[in-house]
Formats: structure tokens, sequence, C-alpha cells
């Protein structure tokens, strides 16, 4: 059943259109938050909780707009056609919608995981946004990489059983030009784009304030977030203990995030920022 404050939306980005669904603020806000997608099968994972956090973070006055990046979900053309250059041109597509078509006039970004990294990497190189969430975000991108093609070579050890040769499946996926990671075909430019980010090699230059939540099973933030957060302009790293809800199937609650994510905003409401000052 659709809801009265709910819209499905079409919005260009070069010559593909991106596929999005708004839900307008419980009042008349004209503030607004973009969210950004995990990768791959991560996405498919933390869909019901980005939803209901889109729903939660509405109902706290907040304009939400989530959108399927080019070649994702109901967005047109194939995954394995595009990187996450495109896909962050897409995040910057889906801002100027927002400003320009939409009214917002504060406008924020929230990612998950590599949604949350080229998140902050397409902010930093625009003045689109104003503020910025990022729940656990990929730090490093080779190691990230890395874990991924772990699990594509267990899951070629169990196809070919007896027969499996490691030295040449590792040797086969690093020249491959496509790679399946869980159904999804990965093309060697996206892998070597992954595989260059490195948000503490290279601390995001975006000036305006930050949240950046380390969601695991610990009370204290890890130590790379902690040194991310003291390496960007305003930011502030807390702790969420809730599982990896983007690498678990079934329902998990979105309660969590969204109240430490609503709680900093109300926070930055309360101290009357306005635009040129976040």
């Amino acid at each position: 059943m659709s809801h009265p404050r709910e819209s499905i939306l079409q919005i260009p980005s070069d010559d593909a259109l991106l596929h999005a669904v708004y839900r307008r603020a419980a009042y008349q806000s004209a503030s607004g938050i973009i969210f950004c997608d995990p990768f791959a099968e991560e996405k498919k994972c933390a869909h019901r909780v980005l939803v209901e956090a889109a729903r939660a973070l509405a109902d706290a006055d907040l304009n939400c707009l989530r959108f399927d990046y080019r070649g994702c979900g109901d967005s047109s053309g194939e995954f394995h056609d595009f990187t996450p250059d495109e896909w962050r041109e897409d995040i910057l597509a889906t801002a100027r919608y927002m400003r320009d078509e939409l009214g917002i006039t504060i406008l924020g970004v929230l990612g998950l995981r590599l949604g949350a990294t080229m998140a902050i990497l397409a902010a930093q190189s625009t003045e689109l946004f104003d503020f910025a969430v990022l729940w656990e975000p990929v730090i490093n991108g080779e190691q990230y990489m890395k874990m991924n093609l772990r699990r594509s070579l267990i899951k070629a050890m169990m196809t070919e059983g007896d027969g499996f040769d490691g030295n040449g499946v590792r040797s086969r996926h690093a020249d491959a030009r496509m790679l399946d990671f869980d159904g999804y075909r990965v093309s060697q430019e996206t892998r070597e784009q992954i595989g260059r980010m490195d948000l503490l090699q290279a601390s995001p230059h975006f000036a305006g304030p930050v949240l950046l939540l380390n969601i695991s099973s610990r009370e204290q933030v890890a130590s790379q977030f902690s040194e991310l957060a003291q390496a960007m302009t305003h930011a502030r790293a807390e702790a969420v203990v809730q599982e990896p809800f983007w690498n678990r199937s079934g329902i998990v609650s979105s309660q969590p995030v969204a109240t430490a994510t609503a709680l900093w905003l109300a926070e930055l409401q309360a101290n009357a920022l306005q635009p040129s000052e976040l």
C-alpha cells in the first residue's frame, strides 16, 4: 500500500534514469537527505533497514530520498556496465534534483558501507551537501576487495571440490575481466577503482558536520573510525551496538542506527545551523 507522503521518481543521470523513492517530511521542512546504498549483495541484505530508517527520519521531519545507482535495482542499465566513479555521479545527480526540483535548501547524504565511502567522496567534490552521515564506511577499498575475493575463492573451492586449484583460481581472478560476487558480475575497472579508495590515506576534504557510526557488537569506537573522524574537519564517531545487517538475511531492526542518526540531526537543528554554517 502506498503512503500519502511517498512517491516514485525518475531522476536523470547522464543518459540513464535513476529509480528513486521520495518520502516527504511529516511537516513542511526544507531539509533533506539522500541515502546511498552499499555494494552488490550488501544492498540486498540492508534494504529493509534503509527503508525503515528513511521512514523514521521522514517522521522526524527530514525529506528522504532513496535511489538505485545506474545498473542497480530498478534503475536503467546493467550492473557490470558501471563503476564507482559513475555511481558517485549518480549521487551528485540526485543532489541537484533534490535542490533544483524538490526545493531542498539544507541537504545531507547518508551512506552505508561502500555507499558511505562513495557518499563522502562525492560530497567533498561539490558544495551541494551541508552534512554527511556515514554508517560503517569502507575505509580501505583494497582490504574490502580482498575480502570479497576470498568469498569468491571459497565459492569456487566448494564448487570444484577435489579438483580445486587455489593458485590457478587466484591467478584467473586477478586477470579476469569480470568476476562473480554473489551473483553480481563485477568488472575489473570496478575492482580497481574500489581498491584505490583509502579514506585514511587521503582524508576527505569535506567541511560540513559528519556523523560516523561504527556498527558492531562493541560499545567502543574502533581505532580506524576514530582516526578517520579526527582527520576530518568537523566529524564525530559513535559506536552503535547492532549486528552487521548488511551481511545478514532476515528481519533486523533499524532502530539503533536510526535513533543515533536522528539524535545527531536534532542536535544540529538545535544549534540553529544555517546552510552557510553547516
